[in-house]
């Protein structure tokens, strides 16, 4: 495989996995608002939001840079 081909390949895995925290994250706001509009505590905090990084490992140092 070329060298190219693999980067486009862990490009596209990275961004797989940021959609999925995305896709996460999104649901955690919902429910967090549909709580507060009941005035019930909250499901999620920072901690519970920042474990999104861990989990989908989106590090920054994760990222793909191409290397020539």
């Amino acid at each position: 495989m070329a060298h190219e081909e693999l980067h486009q390949q862990e490009l596209t895995y990275f961004r797989m996995n940021m959609l999925q925290a995305e896709i996460e994250m999104q649901g955690m706001i919902a429910e967090n608002k549909q709580r507060e509009q009941k005035g019930e505590s909250l499901a999620y905090d920072e901690k519970a939001f920042n474990s999104l990084i861990e989990k989908h490992g989106i590090f920054h140092n994760k990222f793909p840079f191409a290397q020539h």
